[in-house]
């Protein structure tokens, strides 16, 4: 009951900042006009709350052990970005209670299973998919605010110096609009309640991998392996299959090419 009232609290404050929010990023973040580019103002990435502003992880630490050594490389300009450094706002109640109590849930019952022998409940399945839906909002947020800067190879490129990462990915064809269109179809995720049509996009693993393993397209999938419990997760964002082995083998195939 204390988890699902926090999960309520989350998808009611979403659903009503959601208009707050994102058009605060698409004006504060995503126009290059002067003025917009000027502003600092920063709000929750959950509720818009201006107050008690926090850092909250993208990729939350437990997942990685807090390990300040572990990186991912950006499709844009080829530059390391720690996990550990990797944040977006978050107003201290949405982080510290809301999406705190989340992931202590999620950590107890994945040490809990056993998946060669047994699965997780329906309740499971939604609290897991939830959680994988907020990693790509916060994603989401990142790339709005974080600009491309400089290119590994080719250095600091003065005409891309302010534009936000989000808009130059190839999958939103370099439009801004697409790119908040992306953005509120991403925190829309977070408002809904029953994600049962979704449980077959889900698949779950289990893993002797010993290293945290990460990919993800936005809007699109997410596989995340973490060895500390033996599981490893893959979930389509957007696309729902008729049968869980039929997900399994569209997610068998994706990890097969990039993993």
């Amino acid at each position: 009951m204390y988890l699902d009232n926090k999960l309520t609290s989350i998808r009611t404050s979403a659903r009503k900042n959601s208009r707050l929010i994102v058009n605060h990023l698409a004006e504060t973040k995503i126009s290059r006009s002067t003025v917009n580019k000027m502003a600092t103002c920063e709000l929750c990435s959950f509720c818009g709350a201006k107050e008690n502003l926090t850092k909250e992880h993208v990729i939350p630490k437990w997942t990685y052990e807090g390990s300040t050594e572990k990186f991912f490389i950006t499709n844009i300009n080829g530059l390391d970005q720690t996990y550990n450094k990797t944040t977006v706002p978050a107003c201290s109640e949405c982080n510290n209670e809301k999406l705190s109590s989340l992931e202590l849930y999620l950590t107890k019952i994945f040490s809990e299973i056993n998946l060669p022998t047994e699965y997780f409940n329906n309740e499971d399945l939604s609290h897991i998919i939830r959680w994988l839906e907020i990693i790509d909002y916060k994603f989401q947020v990142l790339n709005a605010k974080r600009t491309f800067l400089a290119h590994k190879e080719k250095g600091y490129i003065p005409d891309l110096a302010d534009t936000p990462l989000l808009i130059l990915r190839e999958s939103v064809n370099y439009s801004p609009n697409k790119a908040v269109a992306e953005i509120r179809r991403s925190l829309k995720r977070l408002t809904i309640k029953d994600k049962s049509q979704h449980f077959n996009s889900l698949t779950i693993f289990e893993t002797k991998n010993k290293g945290f393993h990460f990919f993800h397209k936005m809007d699109d999938f997410i596989f995340i392996e973490i060895p500390q419990h033996k599981i490893a997760l893959f979930y389509f964002y957007k696309t729902t299959f008729k049968t869980l082995k039929s997900g399994q083998r569209a997610a068998e195939k994706i990890i097969d090419q990039v993993y």
